[in-house]
């Protein structure tokens, strides 16, 4: 470099182990400069530099009797095999006249853990050697090159701070090239040649034929390791390739290796084993993964390897589930890589295909799958004819574009001509994985009319209908409707308990996690938030330990809706750095997370984004019969016009009306504050209407009272002038957090009674609250005290 650019946390670490003559361990990939760094270091002082290779590491320039101190830099310590020497440089450490420094790319070898415990030595990390913006901006001016913030966080990104990335990139861009991802791929061809040449030579043969034959996975646990390199004693090897380079990651028993080593490794593959053996190395592994129930991963890599039966073969077993077990999204696009000729062959495609694309909202071509299947069942006999009647039954009950019209006469009938045949349907998840029964893989509102009546004389069709996934049905769909209309909260209590008792006998957890969905909205309610946070903790728990992954988005979406109510706003934009980006492909699944994220805009006050997903989520519930979606949209719609101070009065009423003919509560109330100031100004409106019932509209306003007085920074609107706020307005709130009384708060701080209800009354103002409580939590929420 034309000009040395210092990492700054590594100079001060140096600096402090230099004066508590502390022993050090510099590590990081190749190009971050360990060695360099001590170079600069050690411009002005003397040092003794013994670099090492392939067991070759010549310790004797070190005298052994030391009048004075001495500097010793051991450096690329990670081609020491022999265990005579790695003694030798242990020992080293413990002589009290050296100050030693060693140098290596792995994180800590193995064989010098003990010394750097036991001798306390320092450690360097990598990160402190990576440069920042600020450093890399500082060597492309050194250059006589000028990038804008944006590019130098680009340039950051693609060169993780490795130093001989941003050379290289500045040699580039002086030659004439631009900053972007051309340059970034050039990039990496080129660093990925070198490790190939310099680095991945020097290690042992037996480690570089194990990255070979593992570079075929992104990442891999000791288990499928062993399982590609056929050596059931790989955990040494493991442990060996760690050793001699930071070349993996591991997180949770899951190594991963970096990119860069990852693309040299496989360019080397494909020129050293043979298209033969790459591909049974990734059928090994694609057993593996299918073994796990992540078929899609298999899916990949018979795809990268072109294995066209064993996808086929995978689809034909995936269609076979259920859409929420079976990643019928995921693996779209290798259900539309088979050609109609294989669909149309087998009874299973179909049905996966017509139900893909009913997820997808294409529901022509999905009609079109369901005919083709009842062709196919017209002109087969036998086996496959039965599973062809079998999978029309479970399409006809399954299909969102069916809606729910007819739906218990549908089951009734599916489940009488199965009986007749002695057939069993495919299994149909009533919850999709979401946290409901009434607005889950169905919509089932009608039924909450007649809850009571259904559960009597068609709960036992239905839950035999069902299977597994009947078992605890009734119990907690009866629990759920009761609690939409505002039931006596201990029966509620008392039906879940039902419900999760006969589901944990042989049913299925998600129905356990609808059931306990219930009671968590029933807790937060009645403003026991915290009990709703210990009950989803506990169910996270089970969930993990059953390895449900695809509970997983449902459960965190309901831990974001909690922090809306709370006003913790941190929490709020962690969960949306997760939540699913409509913008990108509309997934039916996804509909929870989509209302969750609507809220999340509406808190943002980023409007015009609640309402363009508000629009893409009423298209799927009107196509889909959806009537609770389409309640629920209606409500926030109101929400962001009278946020925005446009006619809402009059759709917020038409809502109203909806909800009253099912004598809905909660949909309402759970709103709380964003709702209770819509609802008192429209309240004579309604009173005359003879669509909504009086009775249920004072109770919902009540309950929308009490929750918004439980949570009032809920969906609150960010304060538009808090940046105003003076150091005496925090210390005014911090008193009033304190529970101090505005007479208290005088005193305290030394100010007339009469000037500081005033100022309090501006505080207000500025943090658009209504009254100490909305006060005090906005300030919390912003962190001001």
């Amino acid at each position: 470099m034309n000009e040395y650019i210092k990492p700054v946390e590594a100079f001060k670490k140096l600096e402090a182990a230099k004066l508590l003559k502390q022993n050090v361990y510099i590590y990081g990939a190749t190009g971050y400069g360990k060695t360099e760094l001590v170079k600069q270091y050690f411009k002005k002082d003397k040092y003794i530099y013994i670099p090492c290779r392939q067991n070759s590491c010549d310790l004797s320039v070190i005298p052994d009797e030391c009048g004075r101190a001495v500097t010793v830099v051991i450096d690329n310590v990670n081609a020491i095999d022999s265990d005579e020497l790695r003694s030798e440089i242990k020992e080293l450490c413990r002589k009290k006249k050296l100050w030693v420094i060693i140098l290596g790319r792995s994180m800590m070898p193995s064989w010098l853990y003990d010394t750097v415990v036991t001798c306390h030595m320092l450690i360097i990390p990598e990160e402190d050697l990576a440069l920042n913006e600020e450093g890399i901006d500082k060597y492309m001016r050194s250059e006589g090159i000028i990038l804008s913030e944006e590019e130098l966080r680009f340039q950051r990104k693609c060169c993780e701070g490795n130093p001989f990335g941003v050379k290289y990139t500045a040699q580039q861009l002086l030659a004439g090239n631009r900053i972007g991802n051309e340059l970034f791929e050039q990039n990496s061809i080129m660093f990925q040649s070198y490790l190939e040449k310099d680095i991945i030579s020097e290690l042992s043969s037996e480690i570089v034929d194990f990255l070979l034959k593992i570079s075929i996975v992104d990442s891999f646990s000791e288990a499928l390791a062993s399982i590609i390199t056929g050596n059931s004693a790989v955990y040494s090897l493991i442990e060996r390739t760690m050793d001699s380079g930071n070349f993996l990651e591991k997180k949770n028993d899951v190594y991963t290796l970096r990119y860069q080593m990852k693309s040299a490794l496989r360019r080397k593959a494909v020129k050293e084993i043979s298209t033969n053996d790459l591909h049974n190395y990734a059928v090994l592994a694609g057993g593996y993964y299918e073994s796990c129930g992540e078929d899609n991963k298999a899916l990949e890599l018979y795809a990268k390897y072109n294995d066209p039966d064993r996808i086929r073969e995978l689809l034909i077993r995936n269609s076979r589930k259920s859409p929420e077990s079976g990643y019928f999204i995921e693996m779209r696009k290798y259900y539309l890589m088979l050609s109609d000729k294989d669909i149309k062959n087998n009874a299973y495609l179909m049905s996966a295909m017509s139900m893909l694309y009913s997820m997808m909202l294409d529901f022509d071509k999905s009609e079109y799958w369901y005919n083709e299947l009842k062709a196919y069942k017209n002109r087969t006999t036998g086996s496959k004819q039965r599973e062809a009647i079998c999978l029309i039954a479970y399409l006809d009950v399954g299909l969102s574009s069916r809606g729910s019209v007819n739906i218990l006469q549908i089951i009734k009938d599916c489940y009488t001509l199965l009986t007749e045949k002695s057939l069993s349907v495919p299994e149909f998840s009533v919850t999709s994985n979401l946290p409901s029964l009434m607005n889950g893989g169905k919509d089932f509102c009608d039924w909450s009319k007649h809850d009571r009546e259904i559960a009597a004389t068609a709960g036992n069709i239905v839950c035999a209908f069902l299977g597994k996934y009947g078992k605890g049905l009734a119990n907690a769909a009866l629990a759920e409707s009761f609690y939409e209309k505002g039931g006596d909260p201990y029966e509620i209590i008392s039906l879940i308990s039902k419900a999760k008792l006969e589901a944990e006998a042989g049913g299925k957890t998600e129905l356990i996690f609808a059931a306990n969905a219930t009671l968590i909205r029933q807790y937060i309610s009645h403003g026991e938030i915290d009990n709703a946070r210990e009950l989803l903790r506990s169910f996270e728990k089970t969930a993990q330990s059953e390895n449900l992954h695809r509970l997983y988005p449902n459960i965190e979406a309901m831990r974001c809706r909690m922090a809306l109510y709370s006003g913790d706003m941190d929490a709020v934009g962690q969960w949306m750095k997760t939540a699913p980006d409509e913008s990108v492909m509309f997934i039916a699944l996804e509909r929870y997370r989509y209302l969750t994220k609507i809220r999340c805009y509406i808190a943002y006050e980023n409007y015009d984004r609640a309402y363009a997903l508000i629009e893409t989520l009423r298209y799927y519930a009107q196509r889909c019969d959806r009537k609770y979606i389409n309640m629920e949209l209606d409500i926030l719609t109101s929400v962001i016009l009278f946020r925005k101070g446009d006619e809402w009065e009059s759709r917020f009423i038409k809502a109203l009306e909806k909800i009253c003919e099912y004598r809905f509560i909660p949909i309402i109330s759970e709103e709380g504050a964003a709702v209770y100031e819509m609802l008192s100004q429209c309240s004579d409106s309604c009173s005359r209407n003879k669509k909504i019932n009086r009775e249920w509209f004072e109770r919902v306003v009540s309950e929308t009272g009490r929750i918004s007085r439980c949570y009032p920074m809920y969906l609150k609107a960010t304060a538009k002038d808090f940046s105003k706020l003076q150091p005496m307005d925090i210390r005014i709130l911090t008193c009033l957090a304190d529970g101090l009384s505005i007479q208290e708060t005088a005193v305290r701080l030394n100010m007339n009674y009469e000037t500081l209800r005033s100022r309090i009354k501006e505080v207000y103002r500025k943090l658009n609250a209504k009254n100490k409580t909305e006060a005090v939590m906005t300030a919390r929420g912003m962190k001001l005290i």
